[in-house]
Parts: structure tokens; sequence; C-alpha cells
């Protein structure tokens, strides 16, 4: 039989080994909290983007003599109306592409062209117009721009100093493009709210962080004017590199596919990351037929992915006045009505 003060004794070390599981297991929890808090937290300039559900995409490429006079002809209040019907969170709008011409001033890329004021570069700041526009209705302006400088057009290749798409971005291109990038994301500022870069097919010209001009470099300048602009580079129509970061400053999946039938479920991203679809509502991109799935698929399709944590964006016809092609109207009208509600 133990004497009381070996009991006292056994009973502390007890008491003091019980506190310390405790203890631990409290500090354990805490851990745990705290690293979902700050998983779950990992990436909040995408919030907005998951609580809008789905967003609209419209290719608008005037080039040739009469660009300008195509850009001036845009009726952006009118779309804004049509986009109100449409219930969207965000409207992508496209720069430019591949011609050379785009329907936006920047004084640094006619300076690297070398060619006159508003010869390649308009002189109506239609983005900035559609911003102003689409704000009224709470609509936020987000922005396409391809990887790399516009392919069909030799005289910027070369004063770009790039190659073609599918090989590694030369350094000289990079800071190039990136100073021209700059310019735009300070000329609007907190008026978008993030970029889409297509064509970002090899990204070996990139990847290195040893390298002066690299992601970073790029990055910078797009968040130059809005540091909270969220970005997603496109490695094509892949599924699995789709819904996959290309690199640790993207912010949301490119997604770009050609059918809607991918889910967050079935393609899951890393925590941070926000689940995002880009598709046609017609029958390819920018097309003014269709649309191919029935308003109630689309209205499905939406809601599973909403439900799984995932963003819809539709690709649409719009035409070079601003007009909706009427049957993805309807369509879009019926989307807001079930995902929004009256």
């Amino acid at each position: 039989m133990f004497s009381p003060f070996y009991n006292a004794i056994l009973n502390f070390v007890q008491h003091l080994q019980l506190n310390a599981a405790a203890l631990c297991s409290l500090l354990a929890l805490l851990l745990i909290t705290t690293c979902s808090l700050q998983d779950a937290d990992a990436n909040s300039n995408t919030d907005w983007m998951k609580a809008g559900k789905y967003g609209i995409f419209f290719h608008y490429l005037p080039s040739g003599p009469d660009f300008e006079k195509r850009i001036d002809s845009f009726d952006v209040e009118s779309f804004a109306k049509q986009m109100d019907e449409c219930g969207p969170a965000y409207v992508f709008i496209t720069l430019g592409q591949n011609s050379g011409y785009y329907c936006s001033p920047n004084a640094v890329y006619e300076g690297y062209i070398g060619c006159k004021p508003n010869e390649r570069c308009s002189k109506r700041d239609l983005p900035m117009d559609l911003a102003k526009a689409l704000s009224k209705y709470h609509i936020r302006l987000m922005l396409y721009l391809p990887s790399r400088s516009p392919q069909a057009d030799a005289q910027a290749m070369s004063a770009l100093s790039d190659t073609p798409q599918d090989e590694p971005a030369p350094q000289e291109f990079t800071r190039k493009w990136s100073e021209i990038i700059r310019e735009w994301s300070i000329r609007y500022s907190k008026r978008i709210s993030g970029w889409w870069f297509d064509g970002a097919y090899n990204t070996a010209g990139w990847d290195d962080h040893y390298q002066a001009y690299n992601w970073s470099t790029w990055a910078d300048a797009c968040r130059a004017g809005n540091k909270n602009s969220i970005l997603a580079f496109n490695p094509g129509t892949d599924i699995k590199k789709a819904f996959s970061a290309l690199c640790e400053e993207q912010d949301y999946t490119a997604g770009e596919q050609n059918d809607w039938s991918a889910t967050p479920q079935q393609f899951p991203v890393p925590t941070g990351l926000q689940w995002h679809i880009l598709s046609f509502l017609g029958s390819h991109w920018a097309a003014a037929d269709g649309p191919k799935q029935s308003d109630q698929a689309m209205i499905d399709y939406i809601r599973t992915v909403n439900t799984q944590g995932g963003v819809v964006t539709m690709d649409v016809n719009v035409s070079p006045d601003g007009k909706v092609y009427p049957p993805a109207l309807e369509q879009l009208r019926a989307i807001k009505t079930a995902i929004r509600g009256n």
C-alpha cells in the first residue's frame, strides 16, 4: 500500500499528464482550424466570382480600315441593358486577338509597333465605356487577351521580339508585353476585375523564376491598376489541363471546353484555385446560331456546377453594334429567371 505522500505525488503527475494531453489536443484542434480557415481564404479575391455563379463572354474583334467605325457603333448602354436582362455577375470582352487591332487605346503598343496613333489601337476606349455602363447594373468587366503578340501580324511579332505561340516566350517579348499590359491595367484600374489569357501553350519562357521576366512580371503588370485582379492562363482544351493552374499567380481555371459536361467533382482543383469553365452556347465560338443546348439543360448544368463550388462562363455572339444574338439572349433570360429568380 502506497503512502499518502506518494499518492499525492502520483495524483499530481496524473493530473499534469491529463492536462498536457488536453492541451495537445486543443493545440492540434486550433492548428487544424487555423489551417482550414487559411485554406478557405487562400484566395479571397475570387469569392465574388464564386458567389456570382455565372458570367458572359463575347468576341469583339474589328480589324482592317474600318475597325474604328465598327467600334464607334457599339451601343454600350443598350448592351448593358441586355446584360441586366441576362443576369451575369461579370462580362468578358476581347481587347484584341491575332489581327493586331485592339478596341482600346494603348500608346505603349503603338510605340513598339511604330504605327500612327489609332492605326491599330482605337481612339474610342470601348472597354472603359462598357465598364461604366455595366457598373450601373453592378456587373463587373473582365478582359481577354492572348498570351502572345498578334500571331497574324508579322510587323507586331517582329517589333515585340516574339516567336510562334507554341515556342517558349523570349525574355524581350515578355518585357515588352508586360509593359503593354501594364498600361491597360493602370488605365482601367478597379473598373476591371480580372484577366483571361489565351494561348499559354508553351510555358517554358515564363517558368524560370531566375530569369528577369517570368510569370511574376506578367502578373505584376496585370495588377498594376488593381491589386485584386484575378488571373487565368489558358493551356488549351485538354480537360485535365483546363482545370489546373499553370503557375502560382493563377486565381481561377481557364476552363476552355467545347461542350458543357465537366464538373468540379469530376475535375477537382487545389484549394485557393477557383473552378471555372468557359464554353459556347452556339455551335462554336461567337457563332450566330443555336443555342445547342435546351434552356433546361443549361440551367441544370449551371446549378450542378454552382452546387459543387464552380462558376460557368457562356460565350455568345454579339454584333458589331452591341446586340446579343436573339435566340441566345432568350436562353440567357431563362437562365437568369431560374438561377437568380425574379
